[in-house]
């Protein structure tokens, strides 16, 4: 009897030994570990900066939870309530150029990366933490790339400089007066020069040397521009239509109209309706995909540009390169 006890004891020992080395290896593999996850935190104004969709089918693909901030909630009381759900990454959604200094502070305190969609922050902020990369565009890059293509319309004639001053007599039109769009006309204009055309700006002002307002019965009568140029897909269609009732269109040196689009769609759908060129400067599905990415390298502390073919300036921004739909080569 005691030797049947003492069998079934060393059998129950080389169990339990069994069972601790299964267990030991379970741990060391990070079997009984949560579930890793992502967080994501709304704008104020829930802008469509990335496709939430995609970037949890994604994340999913990973065997990682995505978890949406409150709503309703500022950035630092959501931030912290992801963070206490298991949030090891925070992607945000930005309206404004400063990130809240709350969340920063937050992010530091648990060393949590921040990837931010939207508006840049500033150059400050990216210097002083280390786990923060931004996602987006930059209107420098957009402008010299509409700015190029103008200059390359005016020099082959597609854009006609029609009192053959060698000038390019151009008039702006900017519903939004706003950094980002006034950085996107600029760097056209100074990529134009580049290419060796220089512009001259009409600017239509009436006897008080007060400007007249973009109506057809306001510039009824004024000269006629070589190119209009704007920075948003609303400003292109108005000034389509504007130029149409005012016969711009028609002769043998019609005006064209330069455009900045929100998004790819856009700019092919203002070609299509007769804008000589528009450069699109978001792209959601490239930065949904970036954004997702950076956020997987992060949660497994890898270098924030593995497996992506941009690499981040020397603040840590990856921006997306502008698309760019054209009728001049064409023509």
């Amino acid at each position: 009897m005691k030797r049947i006890a003492l069998i079934l004891a060393k059998l129950f020992a080389v169990c339990a030994a069994l069972g601790l080395c299964v267990l030991l290896y379970l741990f060391s593999v990070g079997y009984f570990d949560p579930q890793p996850a992502i967080g994501y935190l709304h704008s104020p104004k829930e802008l469509p900066y990335v496709d939430l969709d995609a970037l949890e089918d994604r994340f999913a693909e990973n065997g990682v939870r995505f978890l949406l901030g409150d709503e309703s909630a500022g950035y630092e009381p959501a931030a912290r309530e992801l963070i206490e759900q298991g949030a090891q990454v925070l992607i945000v959604s930005e309206d404004e150029d400063i990130l809240d200094p709350a969340l920063l502070r937050l992010a530091r305190r648990h060393s949590v990366p921040l990837v931010v969609v939207g508006r840049s922050p500033q150059l400050q902020e990216m210097e002083d933490y280390d786990k923060l990369w931004y996602v987006g565009s930059n209107p420098a890059l957009g402008g010299e790339l509409l700015g190029e293509e103008m200059a390359m319309g005016f020099r082959d004639g597609t854009i006609a400089d029609a009192n053959g001053d060698l000038l390019l007599q151009y008039s702006l039109y900017l519903s939004d007066i706003g950094p980002y769009h006034q950085a996107l006309s600029y760097y056209a204009l100074q990529e134009c020069e580049h290419y060796g055309v220089y512009s001259n700006l009409l600017e239509y002002l009436d006897e008080n040397d007060d400007p007249l307002p973009f109506t057809a019965e306001a510039l009824a009568g004024q000269q006629k521009p070589e190119l209009l140029l704007c920075t948003t897909a609303g400003d292109a269609r108005f000034l389509y239509d504007l130029a149409e009732q005012l016969g711009w269109l028609e002769g043998d040196a019609p005006v064209r109209i330069a455009a900045v689009a929100e998004n790819p769609e856009l700019a092919q759908a203002l070609v299509n309706d007769g804008v000589a060129v528009a450069a699109s400067y978001y792209d959601i599905d490239q930065i949904t995909q970036v954004a997702g990415q950076l956020a997987l390298n992060a949660l497994d502390k890898q270098f924030a540009g593995q497996g992506l073919e941009l690499q981040p300036d020397e603040t840590g921004r990856f921006f997306i390169p502008f698309g760019l739909v054209t009728t001049i080569e064409d023509e």
